[in-house]
């Protein structure tokens, strides 16, 4: 499992997420910032959590079949 890989794929994940968590409250009215944003960046931090570990156990998982593939030539 390459982390300078998932690190990558984490700081990309993480700006996607931000960016679509700020397009929310920059549209927000105002008077109303928190109210009508907060749920967006709640949402925005547990989809990157969840993207980034399915990124890293499938890496994970194409590691151990790969091991797995070269244990047993054909």
């Amino acid at each position: 499992m390459d982390k300078d890989v998932l690190l990558h794929q984490a700081v990309e994940i993480f700006e996607e997420q931000a960016e679509r968590a700020i397009d929310v409250l920059e549209e927000a009215p105002d008077g109303q910032w928190i109210a009508a944003s907060e749920q967006a960046f709640r949402d925005a931090a547990l989809e990157a959590m969840k993207q980034l570990y399915q990124a890293a156990l499938q890496a994970r998982i194409d590691e151990r079949s790969a091991a797995g593939k070269a244990a047993f030539p054909p």
